[in-house]
């Protein structure tokens, strides 16, 4: 993208060349000389002047429809947080209604498919006179939301789908996906929703819920925290950890099993600052702080920072399962777990 004030300043110094090529050729030169040299410049003038100017407007059209899209976004993460979330989950990951951040299925919709399903809903085909598996959004259709709203929540589902943005001329690193969003407008907005929210979303975080990463013939490990991948029910950060059975890989895991006397080093990789803090039972959302480790609010493990922690026996007994659960103070929704073996 070409940037308007090196453009301006182009403008600036072309005007200025060829105010001093007029000054020479009007001192030294005759009258029809003058005329003709002088049309000559004018016309380079213009040549000059209509591609930067172009390519002004195109640059601005660009920065214009990017900023839009975001503040879409934004407005769509806030609806989700009001009408959405308790069905389709604090992140999008699926509740009583479908997973909606990263699903290939959703993805796989046309624009004017997501847009129908939003605005008109979706009635069971074995039971069309009943209640709909979704109902419809659109004031058009006795919903509460406005086509412009409509518009917004659109704008939000293909935020999770990197190809759909790239395809579209929109960012599509870090921070695109604004799912990672809906937690801070509904803490912001209705506290009381979020906390069970994210109850609903840590509830069953025990060595059953999902895979336990084996580190236990390591002495020392790295756990990282990182940002988010599209589609990653994680959010806004995760944890990864070597992969054992592809080194030099990691593997996106929130519960890893090491042994007493294994040193544990967590890095932040991630964009924002987050905490490593042990706590009682498995709820994040209304946790009990638990004396195993704690990296501390007051000295935040920002981007690049790591925190250390050496497994001790008094890991191993302070429950009877043998599993610390820990969590990130900032971002209580990032809840893991370590499995402690002797």
């Amino acid at each position: 993208m070409i940037d308007p004030v090196q453009a301006a300043v182009g403008i600036v110094v072309t005007l200025l060349a060829v105010g001093a090529l007029l000054y020479v050729f009007y001192s030294r030169t005759n009258a029809v000389e003058k005329t003709g040299y002088g049309a000559l410049i004018m016309l380079s003038i213009i040549s000059v002047m209509i591609p930067v100017f172009w390519i002004m407007e195109s640059n601005g059209q660009a920065i214009a429809k990017t900023q839009q899209h975001n503040t879409d976004v934004q407005r769509g993460a806030a609806l989700y947080a009001q009408y959405c979330f308790q069905c389709h989950g604090l992140t999008g990951q699926g509740a009583t209604g479908p997973k909606l951040n990263g699903n290939s299925a959703v993805n796989a919709l046309t624009d004017a498919d997501i847009l129908r399903i939003i605005s008109a809903g979706i009635y069971d085909p074995a039971n069309p006179g009943g209640t709909p598996l979704m109902p419809a959004w659109s004031d058009q259709y006795g919903g509460p939301l406005t086509q412009d709203q409509i518009q917004y929540l659109f704008a939000l589902i293909r935020s999770a789908d990197p190809a759909y943005l790239t395809a579209n001329g929109y960012p599509s690193g870090p921070g695109s996906n604004g799912f990672s969003q809906v937690p801070n407008e509904l803490k912001k907005n209705n506290l009381g929703a979020y906390q069970t929210a994210v109850a609903q979303a840590t509830k069953g975080t025990g060595i059953a819920s999902f895979p336990v990463v084996d580190m236990t013939k390591q002495k020392s490990i790295t756990i990282d925290i990182i940002d988010s991948p599209a589609g990653a029910a994680c959010q806004p950060a995760c944890y990864a950890v070597p992969d054992p059975k592809n080194p030099g890989q990691e593997i996106i895991s929130p519960n890893v099993k090491v042994k007493v006397g294994t040193t544990i080093t967590w890095v932040n990789k991630s964009k924002t600052p987050h905490t490593v803090t042990s706590i009682v039972g498995e709820n994040g959302a209304a946790p009990v702080p638990a004396k195993v480790f704690d990296s501390g609010i007051s000295n935040l493990l920002n981007t690049g920072k790591s925190y250390p922690y050496t497994v001790k026996a008094d890991a191993f007994t302070f429950n009877t399962n043998h599993i610390v659960v820990y969590y990130c103070q900032i971002h209580p929704v990032m809840v893991a777990a370590l499995t402690i073996t002797q």
